[in-house]
């Protein structure tokens, strides 16, 4: 972070509010904070804040750890983060699009079936409305269930099962459904047949109108955020924690007694920091699995493609999804070039032969026309996510809660999409770094 000095040993020793982790969720609670004049410490282990909503210049493009994109809906939250882009707040909707059986169709599949070849059609459409007069006397427990009778079979087969077995790289039939929510959009009968039959149904699920920083990538807004922060300490990253004495050791800094604390790291990872953890903490947070994201970010000649993102359910893609940044914002790239994002998840801590991927990768660009050959390609980076998407299973059901718990009669609250374990989005990072700084102060 531009002017952000690191911290010094020893230049804290006491505060009564600590944070860990400098991620939108701890940058917002301790902005927060800030504003009602409390006195708290957030540290970062990295030498920039922003977590994952970091952005890189290579060669002149301008890259991000893969889509981080702004889908406002709160009005608290809405008007902080437009207040700290101001004009640099760039309005889009949505243009994103799923390629399977060698076509483009409209997002989400399941309301946009029209341009599929007619027997895929048929397939789906069939099998949706077979699962609809099933009425199915046991809810369904797992994922694959789930998609079977909500879709049926045709659209399962065709998209969800694919596209899900990719991003999570885990069972379906042991992933639970706790995670869905607005993020898998249920259509009525009336959509499916119309967006099958007649037009693209529109509009449909969360993502549908979003922001984007015009210049400076993601990281414009934790930037912003950060500039209203005034005890940030970087390189600071928690090296174990005594619950017990309410006393964090950080690099560079030493020990540092709290009275209160908010972490905001991976929550597995915070419980094996705890010094003489019980073994019920150790063995929930083992239970904890998650998988692991590596983004190829391309910087290229002119990519035709309109699409914001697209999604790629089938196994002859090395990748899930692919998107333009220069489709988010022209300064992405140098005038007459764009830059590109491409993720691949994998399990984690397996190894991926990076060279070999990204040689996959490439035909895949070229046989879509993303990118003309290989010599279209002027720069490229690689990014990982190690801990990536959190699985739901049944082991999360049990674990969860009883690890939360276990800190929060410690004082020591664990929030944020990697704190309290969950798929959510940035917005929601931001609102749940607010309610935790109102919750510390009341305490």
């Amino acid at each position: 972070m531009a002017g952000r000095k690191r911290a010094k040993r020893s230049s804290v020793k006491k505060t009564d509010i600590l944070i860990i982790g400098a991620g939108l969720t701890g940058l917002s609670c301790a902005f927060k904070l800030e504003k009602k004049r409390a006195d708290y410490l957030l540290a970062e282990k990295e030498n920039w804040a922003g977590g994952l909503a970091r952005s890189f210049r290579k060669d002149g493009f301008t890259f991000d750890y893969s889509g981080h994109l702004l889908h406002l809906r709160w009005p608290e939250t809405s008007k902080f983060i437009l207040d700290s882009l101001g004009k640099n707040a760039k309005p889009l909707k949505r243009k994103a699009r799923i390629y399977s059986s060698g076509k483009f169709t409209a997002y989400p599949f399941q309301m946009n079936l029209k341009g599929l070849p007619a027997k895929v059609r048929s397939e789906c459409v069939e099998g949706f409305l077979k699962a609809r007069r099933a009425f199915p006397e046991v809810k369904a427990e797992n994922f694959r269930d789930w998609c079977l009778q909500t879709f049926g079979k045709g659209i399962s087969k065709h998209f969800f099962f694919p596209y899900n077995a990719k991003l999570w790289n885990y069972p379906l039939e042991k992933l639970s459904t706790d995670w869905m929510g607005q993020f898998v959009p249920v259509p009525k009968t009336e959509e499916v047949l119309y967006g099958a039959y007649k037009d693209d149904v529109k509009g449909a699920g969360y993502n549908h109108d979003f922001y984007y920083p015009e210049t400076g990538g993601i990281n414009a807004l934790p930037a912003a955020i950060a500039s209203g922060v005034e005890r940030l300490s970087l390189d600071s990253e928690l090296i174990s924690l005594n619950a017990a004495n309410k006393t964090a050791r950080l690099r560079n800094l030493g020990n540092v007694r709290y009275k209160k604390l908010l972490s905001t790291i991976p929550l597995k990872y915070l419980a094996e920091k705890v010094e003489k953890a019980p073994e019920t903490v150790r063995k929930n947070a083992e239970l904890l699995e998650h998988n692991q994201v590596y983004i190829l970010n391309l910087g290229v000649r002119k990519c035709p493609l309109p699409q914001h993102w697209i999604y790629f359910p089938e196994k002859e893609f090395v990748f899930y999804r692919a998107g333009v940044y220069t489709n988010f914002s022209p300064s992405s790239a140098p005038r007459g070039f764009s830059s590109l994002y491409v993720e691949t998840a994998s399990k984690s801590g397996e190894f991926i032969d990076l060279k070999k991927a990204e040689g996959r990768i490439v035909k895949n660009l070229v046989s879509i026309g993303a990118v003309k050959d290989e010599d279209d390609i002027l720069t490229s980076m690689w990014l990982k996510v190690p801990c990536a998407y959190v699985i739901y299973n049944e082991a999360r059901k049990k674990a969860l809660p009883e690890l939360l718990s276990w800190f929060e009669k410690r004082g020591i609250s664990s929030a944020g999409r990697y704190g309290a374990w969950k798929y959510s989005f940035m917005e929601e990072s931001v609102k749940e770094g607010f309610e935790t700084a109102e919750k510390l102060l009341k305490r």
